[in-house]
Formats: C-alpha cells, sequence, structure tokens
C-alpha cells in the first residue's frame, strides 16, 4: 500500500518536470522511507493523542528519532518490521514508570551503549567519509550526556531504546 502511494507519487513528480528530478526508482525508493516513518510517527502520536499522553510520545518519537540520526543503528530487514517496532516503542515510553535513581542508571547504560558502539550501521545510509565518524559519536556522546543535566524520563528511554540499536556484535563493525 505505501509502496504503491510512494511510486504514484514518483510518477507524478517526474511528470511535472522530467529532466529536473531523479528517476522513478530513487524517488520512490526515498518515498517509501518517508511516508513508512510520517505514518509510523503519526500513529504514535494519535495513541498519544487519545491516553493523554501526546506530548511524552512526541518527546520520545523526538528524542530517540534525533539520537538514531547522529548514531545510526540497526535496521530491520523490511520497513513494516521497523514500523510495528518503532511504533510500539514510541507508545510504550509515556507509560513506563522511571524514577530518579532509575534514570541515572539507565542514562549511564546509554551512554556506555553509544560510547562503544556509535555510529553505527551507517556506512551504507550516509555520504559522509568514514573520517569524520568520530563526529558522530562526539555528538551521540554529547546528547546522552545533556540528559544528565535534564534526567527526563522520557528522553532517557528514548536515548536507551535507540542506543540498544546500536549494539551490531552479529554484523561486526
Amino acid at each position: 500500500m505505501v509502496e504503491q502511494l510512494a511510486n504514484k507519487i514518483a510518477v507524478k513528480i517526474h511528470e511535472t518536470n522530467p529532466e529536473g528530478t531523479a528517476s522513478v526508482e530513487v524517488m520512490r525508493y526515498a518515498l517509501v522511507g518517508l511516508l513508512h516513518n510520517g505514518f509510523t510517527i503519526s500513529a504514535a502520536l494519535i495513541v498519544g493523542l487519545f491516553a493523554g499522553t501526546f506530548s511524552e510520545t512526541l518527546l520520545g518519537v523526538v528524542s530517540l528519532m534525533t539520537l538514531r540520526l547522529v548514531s545510526g543503528g540497526y535496521h530491520f530487514s523490511s520497513m513494516l518490521a521497523c514500523s510495528i517496532f518503532s511504533f510500539s516503542v514510541f507508545v510504550a515510553i509515556p507509560f513506563i514508570p522511571v524514577n530518579h535513581e532509575t534514570a541515572l542508571i539507565v542514562n549511564a547504560v546509554s551512554l556506555v551503549l553509544c560510547l562503544i558502539f556509535s555510529p553505527s550501521n551507517i556506512k551504507e545510509h550516509i555520504r559522509v567519509s568514514e573520517k569524520y565518524f568520530f563526529v558522530f559519536k562526539l555528538l551521540s556522546i554529547m546528547m546522552v550526556v545533556s540528559n544528565f543535566f535534564l534526567l527526563n524520563p522520557i528522553i532517557t528511554l528514548g536515548f536507551f531504546a535507540q542506543s540498544l540499536l546500536l549494539i551490531t556484535f552479529w554484523k561486526g563493525r
């Protein structure tokens, strides 16, 4: 369904300006990712709205996705699996109780995982030379360290969920 919608949009864009746009295949690929992410985040926010946790859900989405942007991480073999997993995490985060001590421990674990594993699995997903990967590691670390000052339980859980996706023992680094 998402693939069909992405194809229709890509074809329409390409028909509008064939010389000024990428191929339909390239646009379709990009649109599938954007639409899946958009639908997943929208669905989670709608659930958050009805559950009375909209702002917490939004903060969890922003926290996890921002750290993911600079740290990389595991990619599911299908968009559907990614959407189901992401939706579940986004919706669950506001309902997981985290006290001050737990936040400190969980944030420390996230920091250690970022120190060891970030950036993870990003070579095929970005067009940046490997010599700059240390910048991604530094940004990941700085983000998690900043939460030691906030100790926001939602940010803590968003960072923790993302830092778990950095572990790549099975694929090598």
